[in-house]
């Protein structure tokens, strides 16, 4: 059996049937490589004592090590844990694909991810929201489809979640101003920094800060440690205006 478990991004986060599949796995990798944990990873060895347990790297999950871990699920309980939810906050498609390939048991154990969270913390109405982009540091380019799709969005009256590009295994994680700088130095047509935002620090975590208010003035705030992501708003129905008044400050 292959399981696929997501554990939210803190113990209290933890279901039933993540916890059993977790204890009745004989091999555990965790995806160390894809977010972030407020509670680390060492408790897994207490709830599952007998199992092998990999603290995985992207290396030990994708290319040729699929092939391996599918193999290995073919003869014993083998489990991919991982911060979030496995098929919304990760990805892991190509690992459930082979095994279903080879006529293995898949079972998937779903958390608590950043959608959910943002849709149930922060008072945005779930279906006014458009497609998901992440936005990674312009090293080599310039990320100019985050801004095309955040004005496709906006031209559709829909909200943009801006995932905020983490390298863990390079020590990098971009921060709420970092992003706010990138999104105006590609903003050719001016309609983002004066939008309404979310910053959203640390959701889900003990330590999170939620924060509403025009996206430059976002940029100039302090937030706790990463991971950070960013919302920014259409136009907003009243109610989703008084939520945001109430649970992120917002003052216009």
């Amino acid at each position: 059996m292959l399981a696929f478990i997501g554990i939210g991004y803190s113990r209290r986060h933890l279901t039933q049937e993540s916890l059993e599949l977790l204890r009745s796995a004989e091999k555990i990798y965790i995806d160390t490589y894809t977010s972030m944990y407020e509670d680390g990873y060492e408790w897994i060895r207490d709830v599952n004592p007998s199992a092998e347990i990999i603290v995985a790297r992207r290396r030990d999950l994708e290319g040729d090590a699929i092939t391996r871990i599918v193999e290995e699920s073919v003869r014993k309980n083998v489990a991919i844990v991982c911060a979030g939810d496995p098929f919304t906050a990760t990805t892991h498609d190509a690992i459930r694909v082979e095994a279903l390939k080879r006529g293995v048991e898949v079972r998937v154990a779903t958390g608590i991810s950043i959608v959910s969270l943002v849709h149930s913390r922060i008072g945005l109405q779930a279906y006014r929201f458009g497609k998901i982009v992440t936005l990674v540091y312009p090293d080599n380019f310039k990320p100019y489809s985050v801004v095309e799709t955040i004005y496709d969005n906006l031209s559709r009256n829909l909200h943009t979640l801006i995932l905020l590009d983490l390298r863990l295994e390079e020590g990098v994680a971009m921060t709420i101003p970092e992003a706010v700088e990138i999104l105006g130095g590609l903003d050719d047509k001016g309609l983002i920094l004066d939008q309404v935002g979310v910053a959203v620090a640390r959701l889900g975590w003990s330590s999170e800060l939620v924060k509403a208010g025009r996206v430059r003035e976002l940029g100039k705030h302090r937030y706790p440690p990463p991971p950070h992501s960013l919302i920014i708003t259409a136009k907003l129905h009243p109610v989703e205006l008084e939520s945001l008044r109430y649970i992120a400050g917002l003052q216009l």
